[in-house]
This record gives structure tokens, sequence and C-alpha cells, in this order.
């Protein structure tokens, strides 16, 4: 344990109303939700969620995250730093860009062999600067496609859009 966590230990070990933890009582949810779910197997559901270790608290962590904005939005001494978060999208936006410039430039260099190196990377950079336009257009695409040729497309949420 490294020094500011033993000092925090200290600290918080005399309060007798700390108590930083967050419990479900799974099996008390199973009866209120699943009253047919006998004890023996209750005890099995439970089991399976203590002993796997994919299970999701992400929505867990999320709903404390808005807890989080809440308490600041109500207490201007509250000071949230997004640095993580800022870096993740940055991460997944550029690996995004990567694939969209990996892609146009294997295209572009398929269909027009002739172009310079520096020619390709120029026309590859702009089209990810214009990736909401290829977006749209693709979703245009689809759209037209799925009216002239597959109606089993849902495209509804594409139409209330047009409407608005």
């Amino acid at each position: 344990m490294g020094a500011a966590s033993e000092r925090r230990a200290l600290l918080l070990e005399a309060d007798e109303t700390y108590d930083p933890f967050l419990t479900v009582d799974v099996n008390e949810y199973l009866i209120e939700e699943f009253p047919t779910l006998t004890a023996k197997h209750r005890q099995s559901v439970w089991h399976l969620c203590q002993n796997d270790d994919d299970f999701d608290y992400e929505p867990i962590y999320a709903q404390i995250d808005e807890k989080v904005e809440e308490y600041a939005d109500t207490n201007s001494e509250v000071i949230l730093d997004y640095e993580d978060d800022d870096s993740e999208e940055d991460d997944d936006d550029e690996d995004d860009n990567q694939e969209i410039y990996d892609l146009m430039s294997t295209h572009i260099e398929v269909q027009w062999p002739e172009l310079t190196e520096d020619q390709m990377d120029a026309i590859s950079n702009s089209l990810v600067e214009k990736q909401e336009e290829l977006q749209d257009f693709l979703d245009a695409f689809v759209y037209d496609y799925a009216k002239a040729n597959d109606p089993t497309i849902d495209v509804s949420e594409m139409e209330d859009t047009e409407t608005e």
C-alpha cells in the first residue's frame, strides 16, 4: 500500500460514518424480481455473478459518474478533470481517422497508380477531414438502396429526421 493510501486509511478509520461500499443483496433482488426462483436457484445465480470475471460493472460506474456530475453541478468548489476521458476519445478518433486514411490510400493506390505518394497522401488526408460528408453520403446510399432494393432494411429513423 502506498503512503497516500495508508494516510487515507488512517484518516478514515476513525470515521464511523465512512462506508465507501455500494452493495447489492442479490438474494433479495432475485426474490423481488423473480419470485419463482427457489433458494437454491438464487444461490446459483449469485454464485455465477460473483465468479464471472467478465461481469460488467460499467453501468454501475456510469451511474456513479452521473452522481459526480450532479454533485459538481451543485457545488462550485468541485472541479472535475476530464483529461482521461478526452484522451480515450482522441485515441478512438485517431484510430477511426487512420482506418479511413488507410482505406482511401489503398483504393487510390489501386485505382490511380499514376498519382505520386504526396498526391495520394494529400487526397487521403482530405477525405479524412471530410468524413462527415462521407458518412452522410453512405447513409443516403443505404437509404436509397433500401427503398429501391431491400424493404427489410429499417430506415424509419432516417425518415423521421427528414420530416423534422
